[in-house]
């Protein structure tokens, strides 16, 4: 906030604060959007990639070309979920 006191007198006039929120907005969106980015278009390409890959080993390939793309695919993006809240803990 210090950075964002202009007038260094140790509190943030409306012009300062309006300025601290939209860089503090403008950080946050972009942490999230990445986020969003991985969870939504990587995570399900990721998993029909690995999908593919795995049907082709020996015991593990004929279960897995068993399971529904959908359903795999759901189940490797909750897995990416699951993991960026577990490192949002680490942080």
């Amino acid at each position: 906030m210090r950075e964002f006191d202009i007038d260094m007198n140790g509190l943030l006039d409306r012009e300062e604060f309006a300025e601290f929120i939209r860089k503090l907005t403008a950080e946050s969106l972009c942490a999230i959007s990445l986020k969003l980015i991985i969870t939504l278009v990587a995570a399900p390409a990721l998993a029909l990639a690995t999908k593919r890959a795995t049907e082709g080993v020996p015991g593990v390939g004929k279960v897995v070309h068993k399971v529904p793309n959908a359903i795999y695919a759901a189940a490797i993006t909750m897995a990416a979920v699951l993991i960026q809240r577990s490192a949002e803990g680490v942080e």
